[in-house]
């Protein structure tokens, strides 16, 4: 006789495999914004956090710190996207020893051109098959899932890379 799976247990087993399909899917989306784009995974987050910045322009330091670059590794990465047209460096307007970056017309039109329609689309049909309060226990979860991510992250960059054998 096989023994009967609890309801927690149920729930779990479909919770972790939910997450699984939706983290490949993820993935498998940004793999083809790459591809789409020509450039790398480091670069193309590069040019989110750009985009999504309140005043559309950041600093190499910045970029640095959150995609876990040295110094020269940004500089090569900057030079990559703006050889690409898709980033372009000045000098801060109050501080001259600064650079600021700031995402191109070009990568705000491709990002408009591909990724904003997929967006749009993506909330219509969401919020049009949950009501508010289940909306509210999603945005918790994906406010909270997102929290333990960047935990999750500092403690591996806290981490030695492992030598090779």
């Amino acid at each position: 006789m096989c023994p009967r799976t609890t309801e927690p247990a149920r729930i779990s087993v479909e919770f972790k495999r939910a997450l699984a399909f939706y983290h490949g899917t993820v993935e498998d989306l940004i793999r083809e914004l790459i591809r789409v784009l020509g450039v790398n995974e480091t670069d193309r987050r590069a040019l989110e956090i750009v985009l999504l910045d309140d005043e559309k322009s950041t600093t190499p330091g910045m970029l640095a710190e959150r995609l876990g670059l040295t110094s020269a590794g940004v500089t090569i990465m900057l030079n990559r996207l703006e050889k690409q047209g898709y980033i372009a460096r000045s000098l801060h307007p109050t501080d001259r020893r600064r650079v600021i970056v700031m995402a191109t017309e070009l990568a705000a039109y491709r990002i408009q051109e591909l990724v904003v329609p997929m967006i749009v689309e993506s909330y219509k049909m969401l919020l049009s098959w949950y009501d508010s309060a289940e909306l509210e226990i999603i945005a918790d979860f994906l406010t909270r899932a997102g929290e333990l991510q960047k935990i999750h992250r500092q403690r591996l960059r806290d981490v030695d890379p492992y030598s090779r054998p």
